[in-house]
């Protein structure tokens, strides 16, 4: 089964894209101000989203559509500022730290660790009373 030709230049078009080919069928997204966002999931399935843009303009010439951040956030030891990566450990006060610096005594934490103990022995251990009067005539 042969491809369709496309309906504008007469190259190799796509059933998926109105049987145009990808320089007219981006032109064709250009001129009508539609988005199209590809998403691809990590099962491999490729998910299509289109929607008009009216009132905004279309970027032209942009390679991609969602703009990405291209550098992701570095995760650092909050105290000595090394590389931690997937080894970082989170605090209680939310920082991250390397291995070195976990404890909460090695970084100068501001998280009372006493008083939350003793929150949650008090919520785990409620204090339970006898009847005083049960045994009196």
């Amino acid at each position: 089964m042969d491809p369709p030709l496309c309906a504008k230049c007469g190259l190799f078009g796509s059933t998926t894209d109105l049987n145009l080919c990808s320089k007219c069928y981006r032109d064709y997204l250009e001129s009508n101000n539609v988005l199209k966002i590809e998403f691809k999931s990590s099962t491999g399935k490729t998910y299509v989203f289109e929607s008009s843009m009216s009132g905004k303009a279309c970027a032209s010439g942009s390679s991609s559509t969602v703009p990405s951040d291209s550098k992701s956030e570095e995760k650092r030891c909050k105290s000595c500022n090394k590389k931690v990566g997937l080894t970082g450990f989170k605090c209680r006060c939310g920082e991250l730290f390397c291995g070195k610096h976990r404890y909460p005594e090695k970084h100068a934490c501001k998280v009372d660790l006493k008083e939350t103990g003793r929150q949650t022995l008090a919520k785990q251990n409620p204090k339970c009373t006898g009847d005083k009067l049960k045994n009196r005539i």
